[in-house]
């Protein structure tokens, strides 16, 4: 066994192994078969990837989706993988690519659909090459009760029996007890290594609300998170091209989904949903396992959905990153009885029964009688072991409850003088006295209950409506040939006032406070948080990757907090392994230290750097960074000492910079009759030209060398140094006089701001 905790820290740049990821990795190492069961964001992939690195020939992954294996081709690669994949998009350069890296025992990682591994003649040429094992992802669609069962997954059962020396490793997000043991049925597993982990997403936010006027709702919630990347899922295609066309003319970035559209028009919306150029999806479910995009802060149904299990499975599409993600659903009364014609459709009477029972599962759910957390546990036999998760609405006070006992009454009063003949919209419109045709036509105008409720708005009728069915007071039969709900045995308690009855409502104020705090906490107004992010999508868009196979943001985050200087330093940062170090490690600790510049961290003190070489003293950026870096130590020296710096404020001791200037002095003369560092000068004049105060720029740098600096910063779209330095250095030798420095770009900085606040009156960002 190799020492898995280097192997770890060296690939993926983590320290420690996440829960039950170490025993897969040992189990499939040692020649077994597993069954993993890891909720979405629990780290699956790493489970087959790190054995893949390790052991001797390529590891085939079975995959559901070919936009899916884009993502998890992208995200290996990222990491050093070598990784490849043959669908029926792969151009054939891609393929030759892939068929010689395994004829050249050279590939980690094969991906391939269930489609391809099911023609014979790949199997054979697959027996003639140098194989580790098998990974089948997304199991569960193997199981007819799964979520998402695909008959062509059956075809995998031929796996062991055809290849008899590799282990088979299955992995899920979301298998029942019945899915698990089906699983391992179909895919012949001998005697596997389980794991059945935790399904809580402690990241996650669960939260629920009625439909009052949905359209405002989501747009409400959507323009709430103007940088946050988010999927709005809806039953059906029409929906989704509604609401899509109805957030853009709302001036929200939002593009439709669905298994409708012409397939290149989906892999364009996919694509840019990937790459961040449009933060909204909303969707049908068929925006499903495609996805593997770890920065989706929010996930929202605006229709209900089918189960708690292909729910769960469609919120686990946010936070896959591990830093928190809302989930909101929006359900209406409507939402009902679509899912109950969708299960009467179901020409199994087994499985129809059981799609009903999901239907009123899900309401049940959606109104919260408990924690939300708890709730969607338990559907999985997991029993969460807290009181208060503090991450749904009901643990963080969020819902009101409201005794409703004589709403319900009067509702359950109407059914039972129409004799539950005529449907749940029909008994509100006699409770808010609305004198429809059907209502006039059957004398129900003349019922003692027409009109009782004209109290209220027919909002809160059709609300209480959908509780007393969601909570059992009336249902519809099991074989009913119309979705027309009957009072049952706890309608008629509550009916006799033998039985109680709540409704919930929205704690308005509750919320209030937590959107304050979460405003308060969101790191989006970070000015180093948004240059790293700059940063990260300029690299992306040069590469043709999504920006978080570059770095996730959880990354950038941990960038911010620690601040690294060094190597070693950017080594501890969330995520940074050998790989990435090597690729981004000059450009990202450049910016930090540019960044430390001109905003020095109180009480921080200059850093020795560790081991020589490059990293000696000096840092990534030279002399300037490190002199930036010493400057909080010279302030310290300056307050002890008594100096000028220490009873001039930062308002006077620009001012003095600036009268030596106006004065024709260069840079240097300035610093040193200042007896000030060189660096500090030029902080003043940058602060000064973003200040919009004029003084003669243009002297201190050859105009011929500002108009190439200039196109640097512009080819960039960014007025950071590190990435403009590297772009005009990128082709020249290191002894080359055409090389820019990094003071040369400051100047230019300088000259830029300078000229744009003499035009304007104010500089640029």
């Amino acid at each position: 066994m190799a020492d898995l905790h280097k192997e770890l820290a060296d690939l993926f740049g983590y320290r420690e192994f996440r829960p039950h990821q170490e025993g897969v990795v040992r189990a499939i190492l040692g020649g077994g078969d597993c069954f993993t069961v890891m909720p979405t964001g629990g780290g699956k992939s790493l489970c087959f990837q790190l054995p893949a690195r390790l052991m001797r020939g390529a590891c085939v992954v079975v995959s559901p989706l070919i936009s899916l294996m884009k993502d998890q081709v992208d995200a290996a690669r990222g990491t050093g993988l070598n990784a490849a994949t043959l669908n029926s998009h792969s151009t054939s350069a891609e393929k030759n690519y892939a068929y010689r890296l395994l004829a050249e025992n050279r590939l980690d990682l094969l991906y391939v659909s269930p489609e391809r591994l099911g023609v014979e003649g790949f199997r054979e040429y697959l027996k003639g090459a140098n194989i580790s094992f098998f990974a089948v992802d997304e199991a569960h669609c193997i199981s007819q009760w799964g979520h998402d069962f695909r008959p062509d997954y059956l075809a995998l059962s031929m796996l062991g029996e055809e290849f008899p020396g590799l282990p088979i490793a299955a992995f899920t997000a979301t298998a029942t007890l019945k899915v698990q043991q089906d699983i391992i049925a179909r895919l012949n597993l001998r005697n596997p290594y389980m794991v059945r982990a935790s399904f809580d997403r402690p990241n996650l936010i669960y939260q629920a609300r009625p439909k009052v006027n949905l359209h405002k709702q989501l747009y409400d919630f959507v323009k709430e998170r103007p940088e946050h990347s988010g999927i709005v899922y809806h039953t059906t295609r029409k929906a989704v091209e509604e609401t899509a066309e109805f957030l853009q003319s709302k001036n929200i970035n939002a593009l439709a989904y669905h298994a409708g559209l012409p397939d290149q028009e989906r892999i364009r919306t996919q694509e840019a949903f990937r790459q961040d150029k449009c933060p909204v999806i909303v969707a049908t479910i068929a925006f499903g396992m495609g996805i593997d995009k770890p920065n989706v802060r929010y996930v929202v149904h605006a229709d209900l959905p089918k189960s708690i299990e292909g729910y769960y499975q469609e919120t686990g599409r946010a936070g896959r990153d591990g830093e928190p993600a809302e989930c909101m659903l929006l359900f209406g009364r409507g939402d009902i009885f679509q899912l109950l014609r969708f299960a009467d459709g179901i020409e199994d009477e087994q499985a129809a029964d059981a799609a009903r029972k999901q239907v009123y599962q899900m309401l049940d759910y959606a109104h919260a009688g408990q924690c939300r957390r708890k709730h969607i546990l338990s559907y999985f036999g997991e029993e969460y072991p807290g009181k208060n998760c503090a991450a749904c609405d009901f643990c963080n006070d969020e819902i009101e409850f409201e005794d409703a006992t004589v709403s319900a009454q009067k509702l359950l009063s109407a059914m039972a003088r129409t004799q539950c003949r005529f449907g749940a919209r029909h008994a509100v419109n006699i409770v808010v006295g609305k004198a429809t045709g059907r209502i006039l036509d059957n004398g129900h105008d003349n019922l003692p209950t027409f009109g009782v409720g004209k109290d209220r708005p027919a909002a809160y009728w059709h609300r209480a409506m959908d509780a007393v069915i969601s909570q059992g007071l009336a249902a519809v039969p099991e074989g009913s040939e119309f979705p027309i709900p009957v009072i049952t045995e706890k309608g008629w308690e509550v009916l006799k006032g033998n039985r109680s009855f709540s409704l919930t409502k929205v704690a308005e104020e509750a919320v209030r406070v937590r959107k304050k705090r979460e405003k308060k906490q969101r790191m989006d107004d970070n000015p180093l948080f948004n240059l790293l992010r700059l940063e990260r999508s300029r690299l992306a868009k040069e590469s043709g990757s999504p920006p978080y196979s570059i770095f996730s943001d959880r990354s950038l985050r941990d960038m911010v907090e620690k601040l690294p200087r060094t190597k070693a330093e950017f080594l501890e940062i969330h995520g940074v392994g050998d790989h990435k170090l090597r690729a981004y490690g000059r450009i990202f600790l450049g910016i930090i230290a540019d960044w430390l510049e001109t905003n020095p961290q109180p009480g921080e003190k200059f850093k020795q750097k560790d081991g020589g070489g490059e990293d000696a003293g000096r840092g990534f950026l030279g002399d300037d960074a490190a002199a930036g870096q010493r400057r909080p130590r010279k302030r310290a020296l300056a307050k002890r000492e008594g100096s000028p710096e220490r009873s001039d404020s930062r308002h006077d001791t620009r001012e003095e910079t600036l009268r030596l200037l106006e004065q024709g002095l260069s840079i240097d003369e300035v610093a040193g009759q200042r007896g000030l560092k060189k660096l500090t000068i030029m902080i003043h004049m940058e602060e000064l030209a973003r200040d919009g105060r004029e003084f003669e720029a243009a002297r201190y740098m050859d105009p011929g060398r500002f108009e190439k600096m200039s196109a640097y910063f512009k080819a960039c779209n960014t007025l950071n140094l590190t990435p403009a330095v590297e772009l005009a250095n990128r082709d020249l030798p290191e002894d080359d006089e055409a090389r820019f420095s990094y003071e040369e770009a400051r100047l230019a900085r300088i000259m830029l701001w300078a000229t744009q606040a003499a035009k304007s009156g104010s500089a640029p960002d």
